[in-house]
């Protein structure tokens, strides 16, 4: 016999919920009616083994942007092909390979069955549906187009998976460099000097300075004592950062250095200011008022000193004042920006112009990205060469040291 979680009417207006045994959903159901229960709701009980790992990963940061745009894109044409909202959710959740997506789409079609909107049965998943999911899904129903609203959210979240793709795909090989190098200097450290110098000590060889650096370096990593100072002062320091992250000040102030790096500075605000864009501008195409579109698509800004100067031009157009002239006069928006925007408000077509910024940024993005690659690679092998070789030389110093005394 299996457990089951169910949800069910008991008579019109009351709605009850526990658990019941059954040898499978249909016997549940079974049971169930047996009772008077009408079933909204019944899924087989998690065990604690099922309930570890993934489902509780997802459970508390939600599911990959891939899989949510895959789920959206199947909601969209379901939607589209004329199939109802509740027997949609339905299909998806019986095709769902996340069993915590899984219960989540349940948990919504029950919500929906019982006459809530889809907007406010996905707001009270904000760790799967942020604020702009949700504030489309609303556009959609408002307007009774609710496949080409979701069309519009599957745009949005495939283009910036593209960008984010890739980056990692870009930063892939110099990472694998960097991970390779410090497992391989940390393997001759920990075990191979250890196993070496004690020779050159117990033969009175006047050890030159690289060896001595070699050994002191090699001491360290194998004193538990001084590993674990160092390790516990290394938690202290990232503690205290995360800690001082949460101070405004501070965060602004990190914020401000980090636009003003020479070259970084640049590439950390054109990917800001892109994913903003595109956020904005799939707001318009849904039909909410640019106000409302500005307040929705902030929290995708993560730099602070950006996002508070967007959020400052909300104030300048509630008071009838423009978007262009706003950032404008916050004096850190480029001059294309500023024209940009002022052109598409002029025109009438001012998604279209955020569209056109999010492209040039982007493609701009793309192409700092392959340069940077391109020179961080052989930077990186050069950077372990010349360690390996720093290595190989106070190893062998010693060596031609004790020829040299011998002859």
């Amino acid at each position: 016999m299996k457990k089951f979680i169910y949800r069910a009417k008991e008579g019109p207006e009351t709605l009850v919920e526990g658990k019941i045994n059954a040898s499978d959903k249909e016997d549940a159901v079974n049971l169930l009616s047996q009772r008077g229960l009408v079933a909204t709701y019944i899924e087989e009980e998690t065990s604690p083994k099922q309930a570890t790992g993934r489902y509780r990963w997802n459970k508390l940061f939600g599911i990959r942007s891939k899989e949510l745009t895959t789920y959206t894109r199947q909601l969209a044409n379901l939607l589209k092909s004329g199939i109802p909202i509740l027997r949609s959710l339905m299909i998806l959740s019986q095709q769902a390979n996340n069993d915590f997506f899984k219960d989540v789409l349940l948990e919504v079609a029950d919500k929906v069955k019982q006459g809530k909107q889809l907007s406010e049965a996905l707001q009270d998943y904000p760790q799967i549906f942020s604020r702009f999911y949700v504030a489309m899904v609303k556009t959609g129903e408002d307007s009774g187009a609710m496949h080409i609203s979701l069309t519009r959210i599957v745009s949005y979240y495939k283009r910036q998976d593209e960008f984010v793709s890739k980056v990692k795909s870009a930063l892939t090989y110099p990472a694998l460099i960097i991970v390779v190098g410090f497992l391989t200097v940390l393997f001759i450290f920990t075990n191979v000097i250890p196993k070496i110098m004690p020779i050159f000590v117990d033969l009175g060889v006047s050890l030159p300075l690289p060896t001595k650096i070699l050994l002191s370096i090699s001491a360290f990593f194998k004193n538990k004592i001084y590993l674990t100072w160092f390790i516990l002062i290394l938690v202290i320091i990232i503690l205290i950062l995360k800690r001082s992250l949460k101070i405004t000040v501070f965060r602004n102030s990190l914020s401000v250095l980090r636009l003003k790096l020479p070259v970084f500075g640049r590439f950390i605000f054109k990917s800001e200011f892109s994913r903003f864009a595109r956020a904005l501008e799939t707001s318009l195409r849904c039909g909410i008022p640019v106000i409302k579109a500005i307040d929705l698509s902030l929290p995708v800004v993560k730099e602070p000193v950006i996002s508070n100067h967007l959020a400052s031009t909300v104030n300048d157009l509630q008071l009838g004042g423009s978007f262009g002239k706003s950032l404008n006069k916050e004096g850190n928006f480029d001059l294309f920006v500023v024209n940009m925007i002022s052109i598409g408000e002029e025109s009438g077509d001012l998604a279209g112009s955020l569209e056109n910024i999010a492209e040039s940024f982007e493609a701009d993005c793309e192409e700092s990205i392959k340069i940077f690659t391109t020179l961080l690679e052989p930077i990186l092998v050069l950077i372990v060469g010349l360690t390996v070789a720093f290595i190989v030389s106070a190893v062998l110093l010693p060596i031609f040291e004790l020829n040299f005394l011998n002859i």
